[in-house]
Parts: structure tokens; C-alpha cells; sequence
């Protein structure tokens, strides 16, 4: 039993499984989500709409009615600060920042919009020295928020589409 483990066919085995399962990497997938996004114009949509933009599984319509487009509305998309921890001496240590993109799906397929929300959270160091940094590490933080909020609406999109929700 065990050298049949250690056999070179062990390899192809497990890759013949994954197959036989329809495993795919998320980059794999060729789709292309023909969609158009109604929200505020505000920065942190803009940001969102850009790293969409740049993604290309995501082909952005001006909102319409088009039928074979989904349309997305964001509802609600904010960031918000927390003192996530504080010293001996009263002074915040630690920051949390909590992102929320809450948002509503429509098709021609759909009677009423399938309501989603993306909720993530991150913590950093909070140093009253060196805000100047801080302040970058926070941008990084707000898009990474975005990018994997990206990847979730695809996912989304990707699971209802299989399911021909949409």
C-alpha cells in the first residue's frame, strides 16, 4: 500500500481528482460579466469602478437596460475607523478599519434584486510618530478591501451565473 503512494502515479491521480471535481483556479475562468454599476460619486466607488476597469472579466456598460447586462447598485460603501486597542497610558495602539460594500444584483432574470453584502476588517499599529506612514499603510489596507471585494463579486457573479440566476 505504501508504494503505492510513493509511485509516480500518485501525481496524476490527484490531479485526475481535482479535475473529475471541476476545480478550476478563480483566474482560470474565461468569463466576462457584461455589467454597469449605478452609485454616488464618491472616491471609494471611483476606486472600486477603477480596479473593476482594470479587471478584465468585468466589461462596464453605462447603466441601461440592456438584457443581458447586470446591474449592480451600491447602496452603501464606507470605511470606517475604530480604536481597536489601547495602552497603559489611555493612548490608542492599535486601529481597526472596517470596510462595508453593500450592494443590489438585477438581471432581466431576476424579479427582485438579490441584496449582498461584503464585510471585511483590518488591523494596524497605531504610532502617533509616524502618521505620515500610517497613513500609507492605511491606503494599502482600503485597497486591498477593494481588490478582494473584486474577487468576491466576481465569485458572486460566478455562482449565480451557474446556478442561471443571472
Amino acid at each position: 500500500m505504501i508504494s503505492f503512494f510513493n509511485s509516480k502515479f500518485l501525481i496524476p491521480m490527484c490531479l485526475f481528482f481535482l479535475y473529475s471535481c471541476s476545480y478550476q483556479l478563480l483566474n482560470s475562468y474565461d468569463e466576462i460579466f457584461n455589467i454597469s454599476i449605478s452609485s454616488e460619486d464618491t472616491e471609494l466607488n471611483n476606486l472600486f469602478l477603477k480596479v473593476l476597469k482594470e479587471n478584465e472579466a468585468y466589461k462596464l456598460n453605462t447603466f441601461s437596460e440592456k438584457e443581458d447586462v447586470i446591474k449592480i447598485k451600491i447602496e452603501d460603501h464606507q470605511i470606517l475607523k475604530f480604536s481597536g486597542a489601547a495602552s497603559l497610558d489611555g493612548r490608542t495602539s492599535k486601529v481597526r478599519i472596517q470596510y462595508l460594500l453593500k450592494f443590489s444584483i438585477s438581471t432581466s432574470r431576476v424579479k427582485t434584486p438579490i441584496q449582498q453584502e461584503i464585510k471585511e476588517s483590518s488591523y494596524y499599529i497605531y504610532d502617533d510618530s509616524n502618521l505620515l506612514s500610517m497613513e500609507e499603510e492605511e491606503n494599502l489596507v482600503v485597497q486591498e478591501f477593494i481588490k478582494s471585494s473584486q474577487q468576491k463579486l466576481r465569485i458572486l457573479l460566478l455562482s449565480l451565473r451557474e446556478d442561471e440566476n443571472i
